[in-house]
């Protein structure tokens, strides 16, 4: 069995639903699936980072539907991966009612994208590039000047040997600052697709893609777009993701198999849209 810092995703929420009373899990068990299914049933516990809750929390609260229990659940989860040492700190602090979500500007996308190689070309569709080009305006622009003030109130608590706000919003303005500088690299180096060339009859990056679950008896589409722009949510995959990797260079009525927390799943491509 995997020590607790090697726990994934998917292990530490199996552990924390076998913990839980059997009427609190149905719900738990809804949210956790969602939020195991954003970050990859493989991801490290200890990979996960501020700034991905923080932007997890925001996705969920877009959408307008009761925030608050759909967010609970994931709070505690957090809280316990904790105090089983899955994470450095408590991520479950960063879930907290917004003082003024309209004020923000919804225009970040997917913050846990892989770090780019230091040489090498990073392919992104011209949506994907304007869209990092968004969030970095939004980074330098907004998040810090959040965290500066988030700094600020925390400082206002004189004893910093035990302020848990001023550390975590110390850690987040270093992952903050760490995106920066990977966005900054990122355009500086990316390679904008042109998705007007190349043959259609095969899925490629920035490939839409209609697929039949076969498992699950329902259809999907998917546009597939580099690691630096993916949004799931938004049905935009990373090529680097299992069901990318699956999809990549396979033809209209191939069938593939991708591994998922509930097991296999098989699709059918029943259509390349573009």
């Amino acid at each position: 069995m995997a020590t607790n810092s090697e726990m994934t995703l998917s292990e530490a929420a199996g552990r924390f639903l076998a913990m839980l009373k059997e009427d609190e899990r149905a719900q738990a068990q809804a949210e956790l699936n969602r939020f195991v299914r954003h970050f990859g049933s493989d991801l490290r516990t200890s990979s996960l980072r501020p700034i991905d809750v923080e932007d997890y929390q925001e996705r969920v609260e877009r959408t307008g539907v009761d925030a608050a229990s759909k967010l609970g659940p994931i709070k505690n989860f957090l809280t316990f991966v904790y105090k089983q040492n899955g994470t450095e700190t408590n991520l479950g602090r960063l879930i907290k009612a917004r003082r003024s979500m309209g004020a923000r500007v919804a225009v970040r996308k997917s913050v846990r994208s892989a770090a780019p190689a230091e040489d090498g070309i990073i392919q992104v569709t011209s949506e994907g590039y304007q869209n990092l080009k968004q969030e970095l305006e939004y980074l330098t622009t907004v998040k810090r000047a959040e965290i500066a003030r988030d700094l600020y109130e925390a400082r206002i608590d004189k004893d910093f040997r035990e302020n848990a706000p001023y550390d975590a919003a110390k850690q987040h303005q270093a992952e903050v600052e760490a995106r920066i500088r990977q966005l900054e690299h990122t355009l500086a180096v990316a390679q904008i697709v042109d998705q007007s060339i190349g043959e259609r009859h095969q899925v490629g990056i920035g490939s839409t893609v209609r697929l039949k679950d076969l498992t699950h008896d329902e259809e999907l589409t998917y546009t597939l777009v580099g690691t630096s722009e993916a949004n799931p949510k938004a049905g935009r995959i990373s090529t680097a993701s299992p069901v990318g990797r699956a999809l990549l260079d396979r033809q209209v009525g191939d069938e593939v198999e991708v591994a998922a927390p509930i097991g296999i799943v098989r699709y059918r491509i029943e259509e390349i849209i573009s």
